[in-house]
C-alpha cells in the first residue's frame, strides 16, 4: 500500500470547515493554593497549533497532498490546554461563532473535499446541501466530519465520519457508507450493509484530541487518489493509532504512514 501514499502528492483536497487555535501551556504543579483548595500552575512554554479544521488541513498537508481551504475570514477561536507533562489539567476555550459563506467555493481542480463541522456556524445547512451538490455534480467525493444532533444536511456526501456517542441520538439511516470512530477501540466501516471493525493499532494512548482529524485527513486523502474505502479505513486507523500516541494535537506524516505500513 505504500504506493498509495505515493500518490498523495497528485492530489488536491479541499478542506471546509470551522478552524481554530489550540494553544498548549505546558508547566508543573508541585502545591495546592492556599487560597482555595486548587493546585497552583506554573506555566514554563506557550505552543499555538492548528485545530479543528485547520488541524484537518495540516494533516492533509502532512501527508504530501495538495490543500485548498475555505475557512472563515475572522479570527479564529482558541481553545487553551493546560497540561503537566501528559496530564490535562484545564481547558478554557474562547469560542467563536462563524457567520456562514455566501457562495461555494471554486472546485477546479479539486480531487476531494472534506467538511470538517464543529458547530461553529461555518457549516450551515443551506452552504452544506449546495457544496455537496456542486460536488456531485463534478464527481468530486465528500468527506463528513459531522456535528450537532442533526445530520441530514450531510445528505448526499460519499462519507460520514461520527464519533460513536455523536451518531448515538441521529439519524443515520440517510447515508449508506459510515466511518465509526471508536476512540481507543478503533473504527468501524458500514458499507453496502456490511460491517468492519479496524481494532486499534495504539499500544500506548497519551491523546485522544484530533484524532478524528487525522481520521477523515487520511480518508479525504484516499478516496481524492482513487482508493476503495475499506483500503482508506485501514490506513486512516494506522495514522490515528500514531497521533493518539502523542501529547496534543498532532499529524501523520507520509513517511510516518509509510513506517507503520
Amino acid at each position: 500500500m505504500t504506493d498509495i501514499i505515493d500518490e498523495f502528492k497528485d492530489v488536491t483536497v479541499l478542506v471546509v470547515g470551522d478552524p481554530m487555535l489550540d494553544v498548549y501551556h505546558e508547566g508543573h504543579v508541585e502545591r495546592i493554593s492556599p487560597e482555595a483548595p486548587v493546585p497552583i500552575f506554573v506555566e514554563f512554554t506557550r505552543e499555538t497549533r492548528p485545530g479543528g479544521a485547520a488541524n484537518v488541513a495540516a494533516n492533509v498537508r502532512a501527508l504530501g497532498c495538495n490543500v485548498k481551504t475555505h475557512f472563515p475570514t475572522v479570527a479564529w477561536g482558541e481553545k487553551h490546554r493546560y497540561m503537566a507533562g501528559s496530564h490535562h489539567l484545564l481547558r478554557i476555550d474562547d469560542d467563536v461563532d462563524y457567520e456562514p459563506p455566501t457562495e461555494t467555493p471554486d472546485l477546479t481542480g479539486i480531487d476531494a473535499v472534506i467538511l470538517s463541522d464543529y458547530d461553529k456556524g461555518f457549516l450551515d445547512r443551506e452552504f452544506v446541501a449546495d457544496l455537496i451538490l456542486a460536488c456531485r455534480v463534478h464527481t468530486i467525493p465528500v468527506v463528513v466530519d459531522p456535528k450537532g444532533e442533526d445530520f441530514s444536511k450531510y445528505r448526499g456526501c460519499t462519507i460520514i465520519c461520527p464519533n460513536t456517542d455523536e451518531a448515538e441520538n441521529v439519524v443515520m439511516n440517510d447515508f449508506p457508507t459510515i466511518l465509526f470512530k471508536l476512540g481507543e477501540r478503533g473504527l468501524s466501516l458500514h458499507e453496502n450493509g456490511i460491517d468492519k471493525h479496524f481494532p486499534a493499532t495504539s499500544k500506548t494512548v497519551f491523546d485522544v484530541c484530533g484524532a478524528g482529524d487525522t481520521v477523515v485527513a487520511v480518508v479525504g486523502a484516499c478516496l481524492a487518489a482513487g482508493v476503495d474505502l475499506h483500503t482508506a479505513a485501514e490506513l486512516s486507523n494506522l495514522a490515528a493509532g500514531h497521533v493518539v500516541g502523542q501529547v496534543g494535537t498532532a499529524t501523520c506524516s507520509a513517511d510516518q504512514l509509510r513506517a507503520l505500513l
